[in-house]
Parts: structure tokens; C-alpha cells; sequence
């Protein structure tokens, strides 16, 4: 089978978007599929194109067995700007129809959402050659934006609500891995039978706690060791909320053996610093960015993984892909969210789901683990059965591959 992918991010950059494709990709090249993906010069998240790439007409390349076609893009650091983000955007969904022209036809189009402008791309070319368009929505859009208040024109509001309405209705399925973003496309008119679930999904393989002698460097470097680690990895954004993560810091500071990790960078980080120092906490420690190969040995130094999402109604069908992750580490999790996040830790029982932005309960959930070993071994066990059994990335990967192949069957 010919496979065509269509996302704005790729690596070298990094992100859940950039890793979910590309990880898809792979995987289907390994299986014997052609597959091409049509992406973006790399400059996220830094506003710039990265070393070794300049920006022209289009590139080819070849990445670990993938057909990759990069096409140019309005690239800005100004990324908190609705204008340049919306100009980012769309300059990406016109050129990457021509870098998908320049393709083989394939025999099934699939894209990343968001952004959904990428869905205007896939209808044109799945037009062109006459073959079914596959979406992988990942978050709700105009939904995120006019929730957050940055689209607040009604006018504006119209258009963009009448543009994923259109996006939707030329999109042949839609794959969704959280059941509450599916419900809420279909209690907006979009026909039930264009919409299915499939999970996500992550490398168990990869992300499983280790002892070896990378593990015992780190804890030497960054003096883990007798010391019981509370650590958050990911992006350090509003979103994340992990002003939380130092409030709690603040009120379990006489325990002097327990310690806050956050590994990673992003816009709200200088200022978690900087509240920090203000408060003179001495149990807050800050790693650089890490890049993916290193963060299990980082992981693996943890007691508990922490997880913060700021509620909001758009982000009630949110499971950040680290709780996966997290979840495969074979360590108890605090979650600290509400929707479908909350709902997958309580019902497997592998870990404790607090309320966001409430330190005092993260605090008490801390101390019931760190005082019960039992109960956090338990709760690690539970966790990693679980996402070896339902979200190994072979069996997810396995599964939606004979989905694609039966879609392009029976659409050619």
C-alpha cells in the first residue's frame, strides 16, 4: 500500500504530534507500505529553522525508511499570537498540496489535527487522486481557541465553525482516541458512522523502569538517590498548570528526603523558577530539555510521575500522551484533571486523581504514597499491565494498519 501523511510536524522537532506520526510512519514502512510524508521545514518550538535545514521550494529526504517532502511555511516565535499562528497555519496547508502532488498517488491519505486546515489539504488531494482521506484528531478546533477567549469576533467564530463542519464532511473517517472529542463532533451533526476510536498508544518496550548504569548516573548527578522523587517530563506551558507543582513543594518542604523533578522547558518555566527562589525552596530541581531516548532513564529514577492538566471544558477529553508513558514506567501516577484523564487512572486504579490546582490534595496523595510502599508498588504494577495489554504501540499500530488497508479497499 501507498500511504500519504500529511502533518506540520516532524521530526527533528519535538511533540506529541511530531512522535505520533512519526512513529506511525515508521511503523507502516517497516511492514513492507510506501509511505510519504508531506511535513514542514522543522522550526518548532523555537520560532526558527533548525540547524542543517534551509528553507526553499521543497526538500526530499529519507528518515529510518520514510519518503519525507518538506515544504516551505510562514515560521514566527510570535506562537502566543492568534494572527501569526493562523498565517503559520495556512501557509503550511497551501504548500503542503503541492508538496503531496509531487508524491506518488497514494492509496490513502491520512492527516494530523490539529490544525485542521490540514483537513482543506487532504480533501484537495484525496480529490485529485480520487482516494480516501483519514483524519487523527488529536484535539477539537475552533473548540480550543474560543474556549480560551483568544476567537471572541462572532463573525470569526461563524467562519471557523463553518470551516470544520466543512473539514469534516469531506473527511472520509475520523479517528479519534478519546471518546468525549467523539461525542461532541457527532452531537454537532457529523454522521456517527464517519467517526471511530483508536487508542493511542506508546513503546513499552522503551518505557519501562530500568536499574542499569544510566539510571545509577543519573541518580549520582543530579543526587537522587535517598531521596523520594516526585517528577514531571514534558512541556512546561500554561496549560500543564505546573505552578501547582511548586505550591505543593512549598507545603511539604519539611520533608526533607522528598523532592520535586520537572524535566523539560517551555514558556512558563523561567517563571516557575522564579516563584521557586521566591519561596527559597531547596527541594525543587529544574533539567534541561531531554532528548525522547533519555527521558525512561529519567523516569526510572521517579517514585511518583506527575501529571496537571488546567481544567477547561475543551479539555475534558484530553489524555496526555505522557500518562501513557507514565503508565508503561511501571510507576504510580498523580493526576491531577478532570474528563477522560480522571476517568482512565480511577478505573484502573494506578494511581491517585486529585482536583486541579488544589495543592493540598496533591500534597495529602504524596505522603499516602510515601508512606505505603505496598500501595505504590500496587499501583505501578497495575499501571504497566495496563498499557502493555490495551496500548502496546505494536498491537495499537497492528490494529490500525489493517483499518487503513481496509479503508483504502474498499474506497478504490
Amino acid at each position: 500500500m501507498k500511504f500519504l501523511l500529511l502533518t506540520q510536524y516532524y521530526p527533528p522537532e519535538s511533540g506529541s504530534a511530531s512522535i505520533k506520526m512519526s512513529e506511525l510512519a515508521e511503523y507502516l514502512s517497516s511492514e513492507g507500505h510506501d509511505v510519504t510524508v508531506v511535513t514542514g521545514f522543522p522550526n518548532y518550538p523555537y520560532g526558527k529553522i533548525y540547524e542543517g535545514y534551509k528553507m526553499k521550494l521543497y526538500m526530499r529526504e529519507k528518515l529510518n525508511g520514510v519518503n519525507v517532502i518538506r515544504t516551505p511555511l510562514y515560521i514566527t516565535s510570535k506562537k502566543y499570537s492568534f494572527k501569526h499562528r493562523m498565517v503559520n497555519h495556512v501557509s503550511f496547508m497551501l504548500t503542503s498540496i503541492y508538496g503531496g502532488l509531487i508524491s506518488k498517488r497514494p492509496d490513502l491519505i491520512y492527516y494530523y489535527s490539529p490544525p485542521i486546515f490540514l483537513g482543506f489539504s487532504a480533501w484537495v488531494l484525496g480529490s485529485i487522486f480520487k482516494v480516501p482521506v483519514v483524519a487523527d484528531i488529536n484535539d477539537l478546533w475552533p473548540q480550543a481557541p474560543i474556549a480560551l477567549g483568544v476567537v471572541k469576533n462572532r463573525y470569526i467564530k461563524k467562519i471557523a465553525e463553518w470551516f470544520e463542519k466543512f473539514v469534516y464532511n469531506k473527511t472520509t473517517y475520523l479517528f479519534f482516541y478519546s471518546h468525549t472529542m467523539r461525542k461532541s463532533v457527532i452531537d454537532r451533526g457529523v454522521p456517527a458512522y464517519k467517526t471511530e476510536i483508536h487508542p493511542l498508544w506508546v513503546s513499552t518496550n522503551v518505557f519501562r523502569s530500568v536499574k542499569n548504569s544510566e539510571v545509577l548516573k543519573l541518580k549520582k548527578e543530579y543526587k537522587f538517590d535517598g531521596k523520594f522523587v516526585v517528577m514531571y517530563a514534558g512541556y512546561i506551558g500554561v496549560p500543564q498548570g505546573l505552578d501547582v507543582m511548586i505550591q505543593t513543594a512549598e507545603k511539604l518542604k519539611k520533608y526533607r528526603d522528598i523532592i520535586f523533578v520537572i524535566i523539560g522547558d517551555g514558556p512558563e518555566k523561567e517563571n516557575l523558577i522564579k516563584e521557586a527562589e521566591n519561596l527559597k525552596l531547596n527541594n525543587v530541581r529544574f533539567i534541561p530539555f531531554q532528548p525522547k531516548e533519555k527521558i525512561p532513564s529519567f523516569l526510572s529514577c521517579a517514585d511518583i510521575l506527575f501529571a496537571h492538566l488546567d481544567p477547561a471544558p475543551h479539555r475534558l477529553g484530553t489524555i496526555p500522551a505522557k500518562v501513557l508513558s507514565y503508565m508503561s514506567m511501571g510507576k504510580p501516577l498523580i493526576v491531577a484533571a478532570k474528563g477522560e484523564t480522571e476517568r482512565l487512572i480511577s478505573e484502573i486504579r494506578c494511581g491517585i486523581v486529585v482536583e486541579p490546582r488544589n495543592s493540598e490534595e496533591i500534597a495529602k496523595a504524596i505522603l499516602d504514597l510515601y508512606h505505603n510502599e505496598d500501595l505504590k508498588n500496587e499501583m505501578g504494577k497495575r499501571g504497566r499491565d495496563y498499557a502493555v495489554k490495551y496500548f502496546d504501540q505494536k498491537k495499537v499500530l497492528s490494529m490500525l494498519e489493517k483499518r487503513l488497508i481496509e479503508i483504502a479497499k474498499e474506497k478504490n
